[in-house]
């Protein structure tokens, strides 16, 4: 931003700061030494730490890509892992909403068989053969359900197992 004087010229404001600043080191005691500036001097580092330097960068740089890489890899693995398991409880859910409807539907159907039976032992005979066919019917639902949930579990440390046993051969190859 430039200011006008009463002559209409333009005023510079970093000129007249550099201005004063000029004018107050002549004016400083003989005495006091002014801070040197960096601008006209050359700085030197020799070649053993400038080699150094670039080692250590390179060791950084190596470093952050074994660990960007592990972290990736471990990423991937989280996220296969969790979709195995998204997808193996959205199967068991379907399946237990299947069971459930088989359940149901065979519930009624004995209701109805129930309702118009004739006498106390067909009844009896009904409730009898219902409950034995329930049993049996929900016997191999529960089987259905632990197989499907130990593959769930089974696909889903899938990847995990994978992962470790990469690791274990990077090891033993280091």
């Amino acid at each position: 931003m430039t200011e006008t004087t009463e002559s209409n010229e333009a005023v510079d404001p970093v000129k007249e700061a550099a201005k004063a600043a000029d004018e107050a080191v002549a004016a400083a005691p003989s005495n006091v030494t002014p801070f040197p500036g960096f601008g006209n001097q050359k700085l030197e580092i020799p070649d053993t730490v400038r080699e150094m330097a670039e080692q250590h960068i390179d060791r950084a740089r190596k470093s952050y890509e074994t660990f960007k890489n592990a972290a990736e890899e471990a990423t991937d693995m989280m996220e296969d892992a969790y979709e195995n398991a998204r997808k193996g409880f959205v199967d068991l859910n379907l399946k237990a909403i299947d069971n459930a409807k088989a359940n149901s539907d065979r519930a009624f159907a004995f209701a109805k068989e129930f309702v118009s039976a004739k006498s106390m032992s067909e009844a009896v005979e009904l409730q009898t053969k219902f409950a034995r066919e329930q049993f049996e019917s929900v016997s191999g639902q529960m089987k259905e359900m632990q197989e499907l949930a130990t593959k769930i579990a089974s696909e889903s440390s899938a990847p995990m197992k994978e992962a470790w046993e990469k690791t274990q051969e990077k090891m033993k190859v280091a």
